[in-house]
């Protein structure tokens, strides 16, 4: 095997703040609840004791103690009970009023919020 062959390959991914709060993911069927790990305005990784299929899709319900969000959301990867689901925003609206409420998570925790430069 040649050492580039063990190099993984970069991939960005926005900044991400803690989470530590319950999780619905609700694909076509029953709903699975978790915890949120970590969230990002692109996504949140959250921990299942249910299989979940990578590329399913379905409502995501996040309850953090601030309040309520409902959005629409893909699983990208499993890595053991681990989850990372990545938002399916379908308006600018719809992602400029997730990333008010990631914010105001954090100022609720006081966590630094989530700043692009």
């Amino acid at each position: 095997m040649r050492d580039l062959d063990s190099i993984r390959r970069f991939v960005y991914r926005e900044p991400r703040m803690a989470g530590g709060f319950h999780v619905d993911f609700v694909p076509e069927g029953s709903p699975f609840r978790g915890l949120c790990r970590d969230l990002s305005e692109a996504g949140v990784r959250a921990e299942f004791d249910d299989p979940i299929i990578v590329g399913g899709s379905g409502l995501l319900i996040l309850r953090p103690p601030t309040g309520v969000l409902e959005l629409r959301a893909q699983v990208a990867y499993i890595e053991k009970r681990q989850v990372g689901l990545f938002f399916l925003f379908e308006t600018p609206w719809q992602r400029r009023m997730t990333n008010e409420f990631i914010a105001a998570i954090a100022s609720h925790t006081g966590m630094a919020p989530i700043v692009r430069f």
